[in-house]
Formats: C-alpha cells, sequence, structure tokens
C-alpha cells in the first residue's frame, strides 16, 4: 500500500509540473490532482484522504476562499474540508488560518470520526494550539461515549490515545480484540504499546524489575492472542522487540520462557537471543554455549526449512571467537542439508582468517 501511495504522489507531481502544451490538453473544470482521484475512485478512502491532505499544499488562497464559501451550504463535503485542512496546515500564516485549520479538524472528528483521514497527524495534533489539542481531546472521549460501538470509530480513538493515554488505548484494544478476536493486529498493537510506553498500571515490586514489566506485558498480550502459532511464538517476537529496544533484561527474561514452550523454533531463536544478550554484558562464555546449543538436534526441522541464524556468530567472530563459530558451523551440516555448499564456504573462510558474508542469515 505505501508503495502505491508513493508511485501516486510522484504521478501527481508529475502532471503538476507538466509542460504547458501538455497541461493545456488535460485541463478541465476542475484540478488535475481531483481528476486523478476521480479516475482511481478504486483506492481505498486512507489512501485517497493522504493524497487530499498532500495535494492542498499546492491550493491558493483564491481556493480555499472558494472551498470556504462552498461549505457554507455543503458542509458535510469532506473532500473539501480535507482540502483546507491540508491548505492551512501547509500554508497557514497567521491566527485567522490557525482557528480556521482547528475549525475544520475539531468539526470533521466530530462528525465523521469512522473515517480514516482522522488517523492521520495533521488530524490529531495541532501544532502551537492548546485549546485546539483539548478540544480534540474531548472529542474523542464524547465519540467514545456516544459511538464507541462501532468498529472503525475504534480503531480510530486506539490511534488517537496510542500516545497519549497509553491506559485509554489499551481499554480501546481490548474492546477491539473482543470484536475480532482472530485479527493479530490488536495484540501486536498492544505488544507495540507496552514496548513504548510501559505496562498502564502495572506496579512491579521492585522499582527496576524490568523483567516483571516485561513478563506482565507478555501476560497481557497473550490474552489477546487466540491463534495457537501466534500463541506458541508470542515469548519469542516480544523476546526479540525487547532486544532491539535495549531492554536485555525483559529480552533474556522472555526468551527463556519461550525456550520453555516447546515451540519449533524456540531452542534456535532463543538461544540466540539468550547468547546476544550475553555479550551485552561481556559473557563470552554463556555466548558461545548459547550458540552451540542453538544447534542442537533438535532444531533440525526448523534450521532446515529456514537456515540457521547467524547474528550470534557474527557478533563472537568480532570477538575473535573463531573455534567456536566452527563448531556451530559444523552443527550446521547436519541440520541444513541444502546449505552444505555455503557453509565449507564459510568454514573455510574463518579457517583462513576472513570474515564470511551471511547474507541476509547474518542480519537481526
Amino acid at each position: 500500500m505505501r508503495r502505491l501511495l508513493v508511485f501516486m504522489l510522484i504521478a501527481l507531481a508529475v502532471l503538476q509540473n507538466a509542460p504547458p502544451a501538455f497541461a493545456q490538453r488535460r485541463r478541465s473544470p476542475r484540478s488535475a490532482g481531483t481528476n486523478l482521484l476521480d479516475m482511481l475512485g478504486i483506492l481505498p478512502e486512507s489512501v485517497k484522504s493522504i493524497l487530499v491532505l498532500y495535494l492542498a499544499r499546492n491550493a491558493t488562497k483564491e481556493k480555499a476562499g472558494e472551498l470556504e464559501a462552498e461549505l457554507r451550504t455543503k458542509p458535510d463535503n469532506t473532500e473539501s474540508r480535507l482540502t483546507l485542512i491540508g491548505y492551512y496546515s501547509w500554508n497557514g500564516k497567521n491566527m485567522v488560518d490557525r482557528v480556521r485549520l482547528r475549525t475544520h479538524v475539531v468539526w470533521f472528528v466530530e462528525n465523521h470520526p469512522e473515517h480514516p483521514a482522522t488517523q492521520e497527524p495533521i488530524l490529531r495534533d495541532l501544532p502551537d494550539d492548546r485549546e485546539g489539542n483539548a478540544l480534540i481531546l474531548a472529542q474523542w472521549e464524547k465519540n467514545l461515549e456516544t459511538r464507541g460501538n462501532e468498529l472503525e470509530v475504534l480503531k480510530n480513538a486506539e490511534k488517537f490515545f496510542f500516545s497519549r493515554d497509553p491506559a485509554q488505548a489499551e481499554e480501546i484494544l481490548h474492546r477491539l480484540a473482543q470484536r475480532e478476536p482472530l485479527n493479530e493486529e490488536w495484540p501486536r498493537e498492544l505488544a507495540l504499546l507496552y514496548r513504548m510506553f510501559g505496562v498502564p498500571n502495572y506496579r512491579p515490586a521492585e522499582t527496576d524489575d524490568a523483567a516483571g514489566v516485561a513478563l506482565e506485558g507478555y501476560r497481557r498480550v497473550l490474552e489477546l492472542t487466540r491463534g495457537s502459532a501466534a500463541r506458541e511464538t508470542l515469548a519469542g517476537d516480544m523476546a526479540e522487540s525487547a532486544f532491539k529496544a535495549g531492554d536485555f533484561t525483559g529480552a533474556a527474561k522472555l526468551a527463556k520462557l519461550h525456550l520453555e514452550s516447546g515451540e519449533g523454533s524456540a531452542v534456535h531463536r532463543a538461544n540466540t537471543i539468550l547468547g546476544r544478550v550475553a555479550l551485552r554484558s561481556d559473557d563470552i562464555v554463556n555466548a558461545k554455549r548459547h550458540l552451540i546449543d542453538s544447534s542442537r538436534a533438535q532444531t533440525a526441522h526448523h534450521i532446515s526449512t529456514w537456515g540457521p541464524r547467524m547474528i550470534l556468530a557474527k557478533e563472537l567472530l568480532d570477538e575473535n571467537e573463531r573455534d567456536t563459530v566452527v563448531e556451530y558451523l559444523q552443527n550446521c551440516l547436519l541440520l541444513w542439508p541444502r546449505g552444505e555448499n555455503l557453509l565449507h564456504y564459510w568454514i573455510a573462510d574463518i579457517k583462513s582468517g576472513r570474515k564470511p558474508n551471511f547474507g541476509n542469515l547474518g542480519l537481526q
């Protein structure tokens, strides 16, 4: 979808900057951008909204005046509203423009909270307008009271509250999960919420109990996760997210939990994470042990299908632990038959003092 949007924006830019002769042939009573949007009526409303907001940066002051006049007789013209929101966001110069922007955004949130455009940053936060942002917040709270049974309103409200009120966003995500229990987007979004803002209303026994916070977040996300496969891999998924975020204590706790799950990828995946965590505390001995443990016989099915992860091996090579990495690669010869040639090349490189190129298998 993002690639399509980028293509559309490029196409619009080309059309808007076309030579005069070409522009004359394509000119009609309405703008070129609007014509193109009309021709692409099959686009999702969310994409069309972004295009309207983007195109508005090139609107003229006269065009904005015409749209303001039009809305006085046709107040529910959402495309005109979005055009004006985009125009004032890009071109607003004074207090009058700021008030007009606020008026249109608040109107949109009040009258069309189900519209995907309300997820756009321009309609969620008004720069340097504390009063306007307070009005938007109050309206979203009202929307939850009056239209909180509507799925699209809930989706848009969750995006609004995500960074403003994590506890409210968490509550909305539970409501969304009740409506769509098999939709994996909601537990993923909840895990992201916890990773970015912590676990709302959770007070660990110890002040700095990162492991306890990680486990509490996992427990809550697990409650929303319905698919059996997703439940089995959840601890591993969250462990990797915690590691990437720099929460090594939480990552280790979740990796150990994943290791105990018996899920097919757990031994290889969890030991890789635990080894990388060990390296971060300069525990070379345990990092080496986890690398070898990640190539135990019970990982055969996973490694034969997906190939072995090489990121921990790569990091140990940086520590000059060549013998351990060679042992790991030799173990993988039994687990990854189709990668035999590559493994032999890598082993030869290491024994010759070179660092192998592990390609995608060496990425995080």
